[in-house]
């Protein structure tokens, strides 16, 4: 981890396409929790306990980010670990091998969240699919360029490493195209 991290200065314009991001997020999560509470309270309950679950693991990830406490677009823009993170680790110091341990659960519990309501999802409409996995895209696509690109933790953050793969990948598949017209 870089020492003495310089902090990115979140704006007011970032702060608004923080929120913009979230609005896909928020229809498929809320949605899937409706969805779910048809067949049983108890599938809603679940979802929302692998959430928390997921906050914790973001929590341990937290420390020593120079955004713990403050505003923070943390994992995907939908946990709120970093507030956490002070609560259930008031005086730990930033361990690696803590980080990745809890960096990797946190990813798989994303993955789980997401995937979890799909039965549910197919077996009351088909067409619901894709419109949950576009949902799902479109906050990532939100979110990942104007979040994750600015983020001074975006180095260590497994979102983070991802953003920046695909935007090197992406990058570099636009300047082929470019090279492709000349």
């Amino acid at each position: 981890m870089k020492q003495n991290m310089e902090a990115y200065q979140w704006t007011k314009k970032d702060k608004r396409l923080y929120w913009l991001s979230m609005v896909p997020f928020l229809v498929v999560f809320i949605g899937a929790l409706l969805l779910l509470s048809t067949y049983s309270p108890w599938l809603a309950i679940l979802e929302v306990v692998f959430y928390l679950l997921t906050c914790v693991f973001q929590a341990a990830c937290c420390i020593g980010c120079p955004y713990r406490g403050k505003y923070c677009p943390a994992l995907f823009g939908i946990y709120f670990g970093n507030i956490l993170s002070g609560i259930l680790y008031p005086k730990r110091e930033f361990d690696q091998e803590f980080f990745e341990k809890n960096a990797t659960a946190g990813e798989i519990m994303v993955l789980v969240i997401a995937i979890f309501p799909i039965y549910w999802v197919v077996k009351t409409s088909w067409w619901l699919l894709p419109v949950y996995l576009l949902l799902i895209a479109a906050h990532l696509v939100l979110f990942m360029p104007t979040q994750c690109e600015k983020c001074s933790y975006n180095e260590i953050c497994p979102g983070g490493i991802a953003w920046r793969a695909c935007s090197g990948w992406l990058g570099s598949r636009r300047n082929e195209y470019i090279d492709l017209e000349k």
